[in-house]
């Protein structure tokens, strides 16, 4: 089939901040016979309310051109839609891509390939996590052990139906620093202070705790939810 696309791309404030990211190549979904639209917010939120306003709309496909934190603010747009989100990844850190298997830095490859899923089966299912009303796609972090989960995460491909917990129990100041080199080599899932769980939902709970999702969602980390569910599903 043929679609719409919107092509969503860095806020005009992280721009002027940072190094402008690759512009959105749109030959490949133009010669699959789709109509493409590039939208740019003044911020994050000017950026999430364009992407919202085009899935309300009924564009075909949202496409996300930057970093975790693009894919974070679209994830919020498309999220439980059924609106299809490509992604092409040309940020830092790039976890969500990582994680999900697609490529990184190379935005002509990835465009064609997104034309191609489009244009045939609209790609795959995702499960996702939900805190509250945040969306996320890979981690949700809390404390030290963000870093952990950030780590074991990029490990692996995430699992369906289910999250990959890792806890870090009470341990001294010294003891961190002990672990955290070997997050890097995933030998610190055998410490005696680090568990892991898998579960379909988790409740944080802790004085001062905030809980920023992976990729990130624009503005500030968000404190701690009551529940952490992960949806079957949720995006694709």
């Amino acid at each position: 089939m043929t679609c719409d696309v919107t092509v969503i791309t860095t806020p005009r404030r992280a721009v002027a901040a940072a190094p402008a990211p690759p512009g959105p190549p749109s030959g490949p979904f133009r010669r699959a016979g789709s109509a493409v639209r590039t939208v740019r917010g003044a911020d994050g939120a000017d950026a999430l309310r364009r992407a919202r306003e085009a899935v309300a709309g009924g564009t075909g496909a949202l496409v996300a051109v930057g970093g975790d934190g693009m894919v974070s603010l679209a994830l919020q747009a498309v999220a439980g839609t059924g609106t299809p989100l490509g992604v092409i990844a040309v940020g830092g850190g790039n976890d969500f891509a990582r994680a999900t298997g697609l490529p990184v830095h190379d935005p002509a490859a990835v465009a064609r390939a997104i034309a191609v899923s489009l244009k045939g089966d609209g790609g795959r299912e995702l499960d996702l996590g939900r805190a509250g009303d945040t969306w996320f796609g890979t981690v949700l972090a809390s404390g030290f052990d963000s870093r952990v989960n950030e780590r074991g995460n990029r490990m692996r491909r995430p699992s369906g139906r289910l999250f990959d917990i890792t806890v870090v129990g009470p341990c001294s100041r010294t003891t961190l620093l002990t672990v955290f080199p070997r997050v890097y080599r995933g030998t610190h899932l055998g410490h005696r202070a680090v568990t892991t769980h898998r579960a379909a939902s988790v409740s944080l709970a802790a004085e001062g705790l905030t809980a920023p999702p992976r990729p990130p969602r624009p503005g500030p980390p968000s404190r701690s939810a009551d529940k952490i569910a992960c949806v079957v599903g949720g995006g694709r």
